[in-house]
């Protein structure tokens, strides 16, 4: 009996030995994390984008009311003055400054304290011309002063037109009884300020009226009550304690 009992036992071992070899242990498979995906770069977003940029449109420049030059300038000139005859203009040199020929102008040299310099010419302005003539500041400040004597002496005054070196325009006319301004300074269209600034000045003097061009641009227009006549100038005036240079060339005077 202890004999099968034994041999059962083993039988009942043996089974166990074989049932572990035929049921291995499965060992768990890895789980393979799934890729991890690229992350693209978002797209930059044109806040501004490129448009096809338009052609600016340009605004015609302000045509003057009048031509400043004549169509029969050449037949009506009664003055051509190339500043090469040194018998036209006066001529100084003294504590407020210079008045010079040089090649083909006439150079204004003023010195600084609020001086005053001026030169007449031997040319009659009649009641009613055309007249262009160059002003160039060569160096100045800008309260400094510079222009142009209209009618010297004349019966209804002495006019006076100025530019500064800031830029500006005025007209005065001085009498026995004092100066009164007739324009008050204005911004001057066109008018190149500072130094060196080369400008061209047209005076017309017609009808009643006497209107001031700058580089082709009409200024402003002034009623004449008289028909006046008398000498050309050119003025200058120091502003403050800096010398001033201012150089005059090409002059015509023409009958409208």
């Amino acid at each position: 009996m202890l004999r099968k009992y034994s041999l059962w036992l083993i039988l009942v071992l043996l089974g166990l030995v074989t049932t572990c070899q035929a049921d291995p242990i499965e060992t768990p498979t890895p789980t393979i994390a799934p890729p991890t995906p690229t992350i693209e770069p978002s797209p930059t977003i044109d806040w501004f984008p490129r448009t096809a940029t338009p052609s600016p449109v340009l605004s015609p420049t302000s045509v003057p009311s009048q031509a400043t030059r004549i169509s029969d300038a050449e037949e009506s000139l009664i003055v051509s003055d190339d500043f090469s005859d040194t018998q036209y203009w006066q001529t100084q040199s003294s504590d407020t400054g210079t008045v010079a020929y040089e090649t083909n102008a006439l150079s204004f040299a003023t010195n600084g304290g609020k001086q005053t310099v001026s030169s007449l010419s031997e040319h009659i302005l009649p009641a009613q011309f055309f007249l262009e003539i160059n002003l160039d500041a060569l160096m100045c400040s800008p309260e400094d002063q510079y222009g142009l004597v209209l009618w010297n002496n004349s019966q209804s005054g002495t006019f006076r037109l100025w530019f500064n070196c800031a830029g500006q325009v005025k007209l005065d006319r001085v009498l026995p009884s004092g100066t009164s301004q007739l324009v008050l300074w204005q911004a001057g269209r066109r008018l190149q300020p500072g130094s060196p600034a080369f400008n061209r000045i047209g005076v017309w003097s017609r009808q009643g009226e006497l209107e001031v061009f700058v580089n082709d641009t009409s200024q402003f227009i002034y009623p004449l009550y008289s028909e006046p006549t008398g000498r050309l100038g050119v003025i200058t005036q120091t502003g403050g304690d800096l010398p001033m240079t201012v150089r005059v060339s090409d002059l015509e005077i023409s009958e409208p």
